[in-house]
């Protein structure tokens, strides 16, 4: 707990300083993460015996995350071209099964695992570079530092109403198989504590946001931050680890702390486009 505690104070206040910031250091901290991030994400799915191509899926990553600083290109062109690439690079491995490949120890792949490797490939860039590159373009809209606000303490809202409740009050397990631990309660508890940050922050901001569009926020960001959760805990789950990474003593990896707010940033993203629309 000490250990969780000491990482909570040393991380909130660089992530805070560099949203107030703005860009470019929430870009280059938001490169740094993603760095990070993805490589947990690429070394969880080695375990269950599939091989992403790492060093292009950072790149691809980066690219998406250098997008978001200056939308240099339409997401959609970056999606591509990294898709491509990528592909690409799956399809020249399985030259694996030539006789000049095998005598370095290279094992073919079959035309299915290829397109497997390349699914997790993409996954692992669109799952962290992409949310992160959006997470970017919030921070410079109008309202910017707000918005951010929003994505960061909704989460940890939702995030500390699902502990405190769920340690209190959690009878009937969520889902056992997935995260034994996790309750209907707490995840009741991590909704309200969420959905009522939201609106507190949407009032205190004096965000362009009606009553009604609050509530449908806070909703939305009391849900996607914990299937957020739980979609991580089920890669950790079928990879056979339970923490994605060792960067943060007490917590894990970079993986295990973005696994919540990752999803909110697109929600947050998506919904700050409409209401200025």
């Amino acid at each position: 707990m000490a250990s969780r505690i000491i990482s909570a104070l040393v991380g909130i206040p660089i992530v805070m300083t560099a949203a107030w910031a703005g860009l470019p250091w929430l870009s280059l901290l938001g490169t740094i993460l993603a760095s990070f991030a993805v490589l947990e994400f690429y070394r969880m799915v080695q375990k269950r015996e599939a091989w992403p191509a790492v060093l292009p899926g950072l790149v691809w990553t980066l690219a998406f995350v250098v997008n978001g600083h200056g939308d240099y290109w339409p997401a959609t062109g970056v999606a591509l071209i990294g898709a491509v690439i990528t592909f690409l690079w799956h399809q020249l491995l399985r030259l694996a099964a030539l006789p000049v490949f095998s005598r370095f120890g290279v094992r073919p792949r079959s035309f299915g695992d290829a397109i497997m490797d390349w699914i997790y490939t993409a996954a692992g860039a669109f799952y962290i570079g992409w949310a992160l590159s959006l997470f970017l373009l919030l921070r410079v809209h109008a309202n910017g530092f707000e918005w951010v606000m929003v994505v960061l303490l909704g989460t940890f809202a939702t995030d500390t109403g699902a502990f405190i409740i769920g340690k209190a009050f959690g009878r009937r397990a969520l889902a056992p198989r997935i995260s034994p631990n996790k309750t209907w309660e707490g995840a009741i508890g991590g909704f309200i504590f969420g959905t009522g940050a939201v609106l507190a922050l949407v009032s205190l901001f004096a965000l362009p946001v009606s009553m009604f569009e609050g509530i449908v926020l806070g909703t939305l960001v009391g849900v996607s931050a914990q299937v957020g959760d739980l979609m991580e805990s089920m890669m950790k789950r079928a990879s056979g680890v339970k923490d994605a990474g060792r960067m943060i003593p007490g917590h894990g990896g970079i993986l295990d702390r973005l696994d919540s707010v990752v999803f909110v940033i697109v929600v947050v993203y998506h919904f700050s486009i409409w209401i200025i629309k």
